[in-house]
Formats: C-alpha cells, structure tokens, sequence
C-alpha cells in the first residue's frame, strides 16, 4: 500500500508541473525502473491510473485519500507501523 501511496503521490505531484514522466515518478517514488513499470501496470489494471497520458483517476484519488485517513488515524493512535523518513533517522 505504501508504495502504490508513494507512486500516485508522485503523479499527482508531477502532474501540477505538466506530463508526469515515469523517470520523474521513478525518482520521487524511490523504485528501479523495473518495479517502477511493473507496479504503473498494476495500478492501471486496478483501474487507478490511466497511462496515455499518465494521471491518477478518481479511484486512484479516493485510494490517496482513504490512506491519508488510516495513516492519521494511525499516528494517532501511536501505532508504529507507518513511520515518516524522516524520524527514522533521529
């Protein structure tokens, strides 16, 4: 779930500043380019993003937004199974 979180975050990012280019979500998203094309392929037969031109659906929004909810109601919690990069490395 987190890398599908982080692949359409990067999506909807790059797609302020134009076309995403799938290196661009490669980069920001942190995975090989492999993974990167099999997990594009993955979300696009789950109907959460379309490829021609590159963008999130209303699926793939509702999924952003349905685990920006969890993750909140996680930390709120003081669950520890989602922790943000950055406080890993204090």
């Amino acid at each position: 779930m987190e890398i599908y979180n982080d692949i359409l975050s990067a999506i909807r990012a790059e797609s302020t500043d134009g076309e995403p280019r799938p290196t661009r979500i490669q980069a920001k998203s942190n995975l090989a380019y492999d993974k990167l094309m099999r997990y594009l392929g993955e979300l696009e037969g789950r109907k959460m993003i379309a490829q021609n031109p590159l963008q999130v659906t209303g699926r793939g929004r509702d999924f952003l937004e349905d685990y920006g909810r969890i993750k909140g109601f996680l930390k709120e919690m003081g669950v520890k199974y989602l922790t943000e990069p950055w406080s890993e490395a204090r």
